[in-house]
C-alpha cells in the first residue's frame, strides 16, 4: 500500500515536468518556424517564452544565433541586445543583392516558400504575416520593395497597407507588388488608379516572382 501511494506521488511529480517540456518543444518548433518565415521579430518574442520555461535551454541558444545572423544582415550597424539580437554580432549572410524585400501573407505555407526562394536567389528578406507586422518590419527595417497578398480573411488587409505606405513621409516612394489567388478587371483597375507596380497570380511560379521583383526594382531605380 505504501508503495502504490509512493509511485502515484512520483507520477503526480512528474507530470508537471513532462508538460512543460511538451511546452518548450512546441514554442522551439514554432520559433523555427517563424524564423523559416523570416518573421524574425516573431520568432524573438516566441523564444522568450521557451526561455521563460527553462533560461538555460541549449536548442533556444542556437535558434537565438540563428535569428541574430539573419537580423545582423538587414540592419548590419545596429547594436543588438540580448534578447536574441546579440551585441556585438559583425557576421552576416553572404548574399548577391543588396535589397531587401518584405514579405506580407497570412498564409504561413506561401511565407515559408516565398523566404526560401528570396533567399535562394540572394535577397534579404523578413516576413509579416499581418497588418500590424507589416507595419513594425517597414518601419524597423526598411525594405527596398514590399510583396504583398491583397485579401486576408478579415478584409482587403493588402490595399490598407499600401495605402499606409503612399500616404507615409518615409515610405510614399516604396515599390509595391501585390499577390492574389484571382486578378480581375476591377482589381486591376483599382490597383493602377492606386499606382500599384504589378499584380502576381496564385498559386506562385518562382521565376515569375523573381523576374516581377527584379522588374520593379530597376523602374524604381530609374524612377529615383
Amino acid at each position: 500500500m505504501h508503495l502504490q501511494a509512493t509511485e502515484t506521488i512520483r507520477e503526480t511529480a512528474e507530470e508537471p515536468l513532462t508538460f512543460r517540456q511538451a511546452k518548450i518543444e512546441h514554442y522551439l518548433q514554432r520559433t523555427e518556424d517563424h524564423l523559416q518565415m523570416a518573421r524574425y521579430t516573431t520568432a524573438l518574442r516566441t523564444l522568450r517564452t521557451v526561455y521563460q520555461l527553462d533560461p538555460e535551454n541549449s536548442a533556444a541558444r542556437s535558434i537565438q544565433k540563428r535569428i541574430t545572423y539573419y537580423i545582423s544582415s538587414l540592419v548590419p550597424d545596429r547594436p543588438l541586445d540580448g534578447n536574441g539580437q546579440g551585441k556585438g554580432m559583425d557576421v552576416a549572410p553572404k548574399l548577391r543583392r543588396s535589397e531587401l524585400v518584405l514579405l506580407v501573407d497570412q498564409d504561413e505555407r506561401v511565407l515559408t516558400s516565398l523566404t526560401s526562394t528570396l533567399r535562394k536567389y540572394g535577397f534579404r528578406a523578413v516576413g509579416a504575416n499581418c497588418y500590424d507586422e507589416a507595419i513594425e518590419a517597414t518601419s524597423t527595417y526598411k525594405p527596398d520593395l514590399i510583396v504583398s497578398e491583397v485579401n486576408f480573411e478579415n478584409g482587403s488587409v493588402g490595399y490598407d497597407l499600401y495605402l499606409w505606405i503612399r500616404t507615409t513621409v518615409q515610405t510614399q516612394e516604396m515599390p509595391f507588388l501585390f499577390l492574389a489567388t484571382r486578378i480581375d478587371r476591377d482589381m486591376l483597375i483599382a490597383g493602377k488608379r492606386l499606382g500599384v507596380a504589378d499584380f502576381i497570380l496564385k498559386p506562385l511560379d518562382d521565376d515569375l516572382v523573381i523576374a516581377s521583383i527584379l522588374n520593379c526594382l530597376t523602374r524604381a531605380k530609374k524612377n529615383a
